[in-house]
C-alpha cells in the first residue's frame, strides 16, 4: 500500500471526517485549515496529520473519496472533481474514475 493510501486510512481511523461543504473535520469537531498544493494544471486542498512524529499531507478529495466510497477509491484509477474545480470538495462532486473520464470532460466542453 502506497504511503498516501496508508496517511489516507491513518486519518480516517484517527477519526478525521468531512462536512457537506467538503471541509476536513479533525477528532475535535474543528475544521481543520490545511493547505493549497499547486501542480502544473491544478490546485488540491490539503491537510496534515502527525505520524511517528512528522507531518504528513493528505489530500483532501482523496480522503473525501475514501470516506464516501471505501477501499474501492484507494484502488481507483484517479479521483474526479465532477465540476472540474480541483478546489471543490464536496462529497457529491467527488467521484471515482479514469484519466479517460477526466479527458473527455475537458475535449467536451
Amino acid at each position: 500500500m502506497s504511503k498516501s493510501n496508508e496517511m489516507i486510512r491513518l486519518a480516517s481511523q484517527k477519526g478525521y471526517t468531512f462536512n457537506k461543504a467538503g471541509e476536513i473535520i479533525n477528532p475535535k469537531g474543528k475544521i481543520v485549515r490545511g493547505s493549497i498544493r499547486k501542480s502544473k494544471n491544478s490546485s488540491y486542498k490539503t491537510f496534515g496529520i502527525a505520524y511517528k512524529g512528522i507531518s504528513r499531507p493528505i489530500l483532501v478529495h482523496r480522503f473525501v473519496a475514501y470516506k464516501k466510497f471505501g477501499n474501492i477509491a484507494l484502488e481507483a484509477e484517479c479521483i474526479r472533481h465532477l465540476n472540474q474545480n480541483s478546489l471543490d470538495n464536496r462529497p457529491d462532486n467527488i467521484d471515482i474514475g479514469t484519466y479517460r473520464d477526466i479527458y473527455n470532460c475537458i475535449t467536451n466542453r
